[in-house]
């Protein structure tokens, strides 16, 4: 019986040491813990992707404008080429 209550003292000493190490080093409101400095880096990885997404969009929207464009200007060239076709075809 001894050994056993020693036994479970040893162990809630040692859980209330790894409890104290837990609170201690995980809080992500302090950059100076390993996982406030994870916090802190995934926090600035995604402000950086937001850009990136961001600037990605706008030129996703300029390719789609450009690309209507050309697509107008090949519509405008061939009724032009079956018009001058159509031309030529009566000056024969």
């Amino acid at each position: 019986v001894a050994a056993l209550q020693e036994e479970k003292s040893s162990l809630l000493a040692e859980n209330q040491i790894l409890m104290e190490r837990l609170n201690q080093s995980d809080s992500i409101e302090d950059p100076n813990s390993p996982a406030g400095r994870r916090h802190l880096q995934l926090q600035t990885q995604l402000e950086q992707l937001q850009e990136e997404t961001f600037r990605l969009e706008a030129a996703k929207d300029d390719y789609r404008i450009r690309c209507e464009e050309l697509e107008k200007e090949i519509a405008e060239l061939r009724q032009q080429t079956e018009e001058l076709t159509t031309l030529a075809e009566e000056a024969q």
